[in-house]
């Protein structure tokens, strides 16, 4: 019998057991007695208690992210921001074999997949499913004798059904109430979150920031009908890495420099070309479990005639509803981030591309000003 890392084994079974009866006790201790105000607290202790009873020691995590005192899920694999990657040290490799799900894994696929055949067969809006990479694991390496960024990207093939099943699933219930059990308290509570678990690490992205000639950064909303943060602001161009629409022209498995400017033209209509893009880091956001490379472009338009230009139709035009240019000055940028709703992904890709456009030791300054 296989006993790989991603099979349950008896010993897997009856601990989960264990910590799903801890929890049954204490919820029915929660919805029984207590009113609201203790009931947050009690879960917090509710989870140490599992923490305690389960034995599974805390892995030591690398530190994450911050702006000042504002402290995000985001943890950095590779990059600063300063040093950059070319379109010859970074690049991806692809594993032949899929990743292996778990049953209860599997299971959210079948609900998933019975859901949204049910929905196309009544005319309903549904969400079709798409080929996608997972990452299994990056290589991150530096050149001789300079010292210059270098990452290998080892991927796998995946699909949206199991993007939904685990990115967008994390924290979906997996057992009976009062008892709690999710994917992220399985498998993400006690993991180092530089090193990705290939079946849940799907849907690998590109994110990049776009400044105009102008001096603006172009910022999106996204629409109010999407699974993962409605209505949020976020990055200029968000692309997930699609393995026929971006394969490399030279070798197998995708080109991240297509990723972006697919992206590019897809939700904005803005035309880039290889050297337009700029690559300056790596990294994981622990809250959705999103694995991106972070990167930026310069381009010789305006603001405005990229909001024109957009009003024509681009073939993305149904995940953001609205752009808001914001000015490309680190002090001003950041206070209108400290204002409005964003996933840390987009928090460090705009503090890296400020860092390369701006200088360190300014946009520095200026989160000491806006974060403390």
């Amino acid at each position: 019998m296989d006993t790989g890392p991603w099979h349950l084994t008896w010993d897997q079974v009856s601990w989960d057991l264990a910590c799903a009866a801890i929890g049954a006790a204490i919820g029915w201790i929660l919805g029984a007695f207590l009113t609201k105000p203790l009931v947050s607290k009690m879960l917090r202790f509710r989870r140490s208690l599992r923490r305690r009873f389960c034995g599974i020691p805390p892995v030591p995590t690398p530190e994450a992210f911050v702006l000042g005192s504002h402290k995000t899920s985001f943890v950095i694999v590779d990059g600063d921001g300063q040093m950059v990657y070319t379109p010859d040290t970074l690049t991806c490799a692809v594993i032949e074999e899929e990743a292996k799900l778990p049953p209860e894994v599997i299971k959210l696929y079948n609900e998933i997949e019975t859901t949204e055949e049910e929905k196309k067969a009544k005319g309903l809006q549904y969400r079709w499913n798409g080929p996608l990479y997972a990452l299994d694991h990056p290589q991150v390496e530096r050149t001789s004798p300079y010292e210059n960024l270098v990452l290998t990207l080892w991927l796998r093939i995946t699909d949206y059904y199991t993007f939904m099943a685990t990115v967008l699933s994390l924290d979906k219930n997996l057992v009976d109430p009062p008892a709690s059990l999710t994917l992220r308290d399985r498998y993400l509570a006690w993991h180092d979150p530089s090193k990705p678990i290939p079946f849940l690490a799907n849907g690998l992205g590109v994110a990049l920031v776009i400044m105009t000639k102008d001096g603006k950064l172009i910022l999106s909303r996204r629409q109010e009908t999407l699974s993962a943060r409605p209505g949020e602001l976020d990055v200029s161009v968000v692309e997930g890495v699609h393995p026929y629409h971006d394969r490399h022209t030279d070798h197998p498995g995708p080109d991240l420099y297509r990723t972006a400017i697919r992206g590019a033209m897809e939700e904005l209509g803005v035309t880039l070309l290889q050297p337009d893009v700029t690559f300056l880091g790596f990294g994981v956001d622990m809250q959705y479990y999103q694995w991106n490379v972070i990167g930026m472009a310069e381009i010789a338009e305006t603001a405005q005639q990229i909001l024109e230009r957009r009003t024509r139709g681009t073939a993305g035009k149904w995940e953001a509803h609205a752009f808001e240019p914001v000015d490309a000055v680190p002090r001003t940028a950041f206070e209108y981030l400290k204002n409005h709703k964003m996933w840390d992904t987009g928090k460090v890709a705009i503090y890296w591309a400020l860092v390369k456009k701006c200088g360190k030791k300014r946009v520095e300054e200026a989160v000491r000003q806006v974060f403390g």
